[in-house]
């Protein structure tokens, strides 16, 4: 049934069938209201919160989150998951981002390789340094002198696995050496700490990073205070507002020395910019001549962090040299690691993961699913309020996970991106402070997968 109210107060006082959905329009804030038992509504009005479902024949459905009950629904319905950017959304530019009801902590990359060079194949002895890192000395490495004798890459490569299967650390790191059709030596490991990008070589050996070429990395985050580097960028405004009001000794957050330039990297905390921090003097004087004083010029500030979006600058919004969700997910996808002992393991769990994820529909198939990019996780974690509000039901996407028995989104959580920060490092949104973070791959962080649904598909 669809009904029609002038106002707010008139839809509040009509009674409701318990045994009829309803949809009601509201006149004076143009707001629609479903009332009922799993109201199924179309994808051009699914909100976010709208849960995700496949009928018996496989046919997709949004149900409004809040007239949703298992306990009503047809009994061979599948859950999917909810509408984590619906056409409510204040970033909704077309698509549904679809968030599937499971996630779960992975690392980024669980291996690490470099590209070698500096030997000489001549058929003599030769020799060449290794300086490697591990448990017993991850701050400065040790020296390791590798002795061979080739005159081809592939007795190169096989002398290097004979030397690491017989020595630590490269036993217990698990290295290999592998060389491509263009004879390129690849040296790679398992990634047990971010120290290990820092391996290095001399005296007739060099090492360059060489994880995933063919995903371009950037720092570039444009903000709305002109900073277009870096991190800082606010990812979740209750999650920022919440740890940056507080006192803090860091001057990373509470400056040292007098600022002059609006255009700055990081958020500084409320008694720092207001200068009555127990940790600094007063440095913040011409923030406030911009912003204002007292707390409502440092909400300003604040807000002068958020991203630039939509933007053509950097991973954010260049993707077609960055990569987006699926490009980048993909090149990751399904790749694996031989150790030593010719067992194999995923060398990209988080991207893994999220592809794995597959349904009998056109639109959720396999291949459908991705990490999300720096651009949509933005999305995602913009309205998540729960972490900061203990409530399960704080915001539509935890409540609608709440209710089909999903895992939650916090906003506390450190989550992943599929989008680059350098050599070792991933963009993700900071769990500790909400802002946009550059992490090391060996970490492990939740990894959420999405599907991008085009409203105009003729499979909604």
């Amino acid at each position: 049934m669809i009904k029609y109210y002038d106002t707010e107060a008139a839809y509040a006082a009509d009674a409701k069938s318990p045994f009829e959905s309803q949809v009601s329009l509201i006149g004076a804030s143009n707001d629609v209201k479903f009332d009922g038992c799993n109201v199924i509504v179309g994808a051009k009005s699914a909100k976010t919160g709208s849960i995700v479902v496949l009928d018996g024949n496989s046919a997709l459905h949004f149900v409004a989150v809040d007239t949703f009950s298992s306990t009503s629904f047809m009994s061979n319905y599948t859950i999917v998951g909810v509408v984590a950017v619906g056409v409510d959304h204040p970033d909704f530019r077309g698509k549904l981002v679809i968030l599937h009801k499971n996630n779960t902590s992975k690392q980024w990359s669980a291996i690490y390789s470099f590209k070698l060079t500096g030997y000489t194949l001549d058929g003599t002895e030769r020799t060449g340094t290794l300086t490697v890192r591990d448990s017993s000395n991850w701050g400065t490495g040790v020296d390791y002198v590798i002795t061979y004798n080739a005159s081809t890459v592939e007795d190169f490569v096989s002398q290097l696995n004979t030397y690491f299967k017989a020595n630590a650390p490269f036993t217990t790191q698990n290295w290999r050496a592998d060389a491509d059709e263009n004879d390129v030596v690849t040296l790679s490991f398992l990634y047990q700490d971010y120290r290990q990008a820092s391996n290095s070589a001399k005296s007739g050996f060099a090492l360059e990073a060489n994880l995933l070429p063919d995903i371009k990395a950037s720092s570039d985050m444009y903000r709305m205070n002109g900073q277009r580097s870096g991190e800082g960028t606010i990812t979740n405004w209750d999650r920022a507002i919440a740890y940056f009001r507080n006192d803090n000794s860091s001057t990373t957050y509470n400056p040292a020395s007098d600022v002059t330039s609006p255009k700055m990297s990081y958020p500084i905390c409320l008694p720092g910019y207001l200068g009555t921090s127990q940790y600094q003097d007063d440095h913040c004087a011409t923030l406030r001549a911009i912003y204002g004083e007292g707390e409502e010029g440092w909400l300003k500030f604040m807000a002068s962090f958020l991203p630039v979006r939509p933007t053509s600058y950097g991973p954010v919004g260049n993707k077609e040299y960055y990569g987006d969700s699926f490009k980048n997910t993909y090149l990751m996808a399904g790749k694996k690691f031989t150790k030593q002992d010719d067992s194999e393991i995923v060398a990209f769990p988080a991207a893994d993961y999220c592809a794995s994820v597959v349904y009998n529909h056109e639109l959720l198939k396999k291949g459908k699913w991705a990490l999300p990019d720096m651009d949509t996780l933005f999305s995602i974690m913009k309205t998540i309020k729960y972490g900061t509000d203990p409530s399960r039901d704080a915001d539509p996407v935890n409540r609608a996970l709440n209710a089909i028995g999903g895992n939650a989104v916090s906003n506390g959580s450190y989550v992943w991106s599929a989008s680059r920060y350098g050599a070792n490092g991933a963009w993700c949104s900071g769990g500790n402070f909400g802002y946009a973070y550059n992490y090391s791959l060996y970490s492990s962080f939740s990894a959420l997968p999405v599907a991008l649904l085009d409203i105009r598909d003729s499979e909604l």
